[in-house]
């Protein structure tokens, strides 16, 4: 498991979260250096035939490398690709038609505040719309007398906009600490930002509105006891999910509590819970009895609504890292890491390792109930070595793809997202759909 992002990306990315993630999860790669940022140019057609699935045209599409790639987020319903590029301090994004590769606009280039290290990048989706996001953190402002302050600065973009140097839709500067603050991230359908221990600031991406949550104040609902240790897990368009993962309790003060919604074979002494792909939630119950089984679900983020669940073998060795997740373009499919979900069908699969089965976790997912990830082979480490698989949610059978074929990291809007490093050059590589 990845911590979100975000993915998240996920969402995106997300990454981009190809968060998810938005999510799905957005990706990030070394760019050059100098004193301009780099020219963009029209993405060229793909030079790499990479082994990829038969629905996949390697002879159509385009790619970038380098210097033209840095990081990248994907757009699912915009049908576009973003990049984020730069040198030195100075950094733009570029976001270009996901099947063609033609560039749609790009924005007007901003100043890193993080000292060297590259700014963040994913995607928001927030209805039927998607927004894309910047954000870096460091000491602005400062002269011979006052002080440079720390702050987050958020830039925040319209996923159809057009031109050249747009300027982003909203811009937020929120004051940060020197110590204990964290990634900006997306939360649900805001932003999260970390401003100290004991204190989040809520960005609405839409309106640009600030809400600053004090989580000494906050009370994870249908635990009366929880006077210590509530933060927030994740953020509707209105409210926080509160998580009290001493209790293992969470839920919607006010609205709704995971003592209510557990899904039958569940412990609601024993909640967790996550931000996903899409507005959605992943939450994690230990089985009734002290069973040797988890129950897992994908929740509706502001009813709490199960909308599928599943039993899953409990893993051998746990982690607290936050579940990415990836969601299909037309909103059916979710799959998180090991799950896999047919919201549709309100179906869930586990593929957890067990004594017998290999574990494998999901990258992505297309609108036709078709997921792409990998198996692992452990050898005796904790990393070992992973081979490609593809899933059909119809049937909920994996099965192994050819030695060394390449899954999509995404697809959407007719084009399969591929990355591949030669070397030290990073590609990402998109082929169009066959048909």
């Amino acid at each position: 498991m990845r911590s979100v992002l975000v993915r998240a990306s996920v969402a995106v990315v997300a990454l981009g979260s190809l968060a998810a993630c938005g999510d799905g999860p957005a990706e990030t790669k070394p760019t050059g250096h100098g004193d301009k940022p780099p020219t963009h140019t029209s993405a060229p057609a793909p030079s790499l035939r990479l082994d990829v699935p038969a629905a996949y045209d390697t002879a159509r599409g385009w790619q970038l490398s380098g210097k033209q790639l840095g990081t990248y987020a994907v757009l699912p319903k915009a049908g576009a690709i973003a990049t984020m590029t730069g040198a030195g301090s100075a950094y733009l994004v570029t976001v270009r038609d996901a099947v063609t590769g033609r560039v749609r606009w790009t924005g007007k280039p901003f100043a890193d505040l993080s000292e060297g290290a590259t700014p963040g990048l994913f995607v928001v989706p927030a209805g039927d719309a998607e927004y894309l996001v910047t954000w870096s953190r460091g000491k602005k402002g400062g002269d011979a007398l006052a002080k440079a302050k720390q702050v987050y600065a958020v830039d925040v973009y319209a996923a159809d906009g057009s031109g050249d140097a747009v300027a982003p839709a909203r811009h937020a500067e929120v004051p940060a600490t020197d110590y204990g603050t964290g990634n900006v991230t997306e939360a649900g359908e805001r932003l999260l930002i970390p401003v100290t221990d004991k204190r989040r600031v809520a960005l609405d991406v839409v309106t640009g509105r600030t809400t600053t949550y004090d989580t000494d104040s906050l009370k994870a609902p249908g635990c009366s006891s929880c006077s210590y240790g509530n933060d927030i897990a994740a953020l509707t368009d209105r409210d926080p999910v509160v998580l009290n993962e001493g209790a293992g309790a969470f839920g919607i003060p006010g609205s709704w509590d995971d003592d209510r919604i557990a899904p039958a074979g569940a412990d609601p002494a024993t909640g967790a819970v996550w931000p996903a792909a899409g507005g959605h939630l992943v939450a994690r119950w230990e089985q009734k009895n002290e069973g040797d089984q988890n129950v897992w679900a994908v929740l509706d983020g502001r009813t709490g609504r199960v909308q599928a669940s599943v039993l899953c073998a409990k893993p051998f060795v746990a982690s607290a890292d936050a579940p990415g997740s990836a969601l299909s373009p037309n909103g059916r499919y979710l799959v998180s890491e090991h799950l896999a979900f047919d919201l549709g069908a309100k179906k869930g699969y586990c593929f957890e390792e067990t004594d017998g089965t290999k574990p494998l976790s999901f990258r992505s997912v297309t609108d036709d109930g078709i997921a792409y990830g990998t198996s692992l082979t452990k050898d005796g480490s904790l990393t070992g070595s992973t081979a490609p698989v593809r899933l059909a949610l119809a049937t909920g059978t994996p099965k192994a793809l050819p030695e060394g074929q390449q899954a999509p990291v995404a697809d959407f809007g007719g084009a399969g997202v591929f990355t591949h490093d030669v070397g030290n050059v990073s590609y990402l590589v998109v082929y169009r759909r066959k048909g």
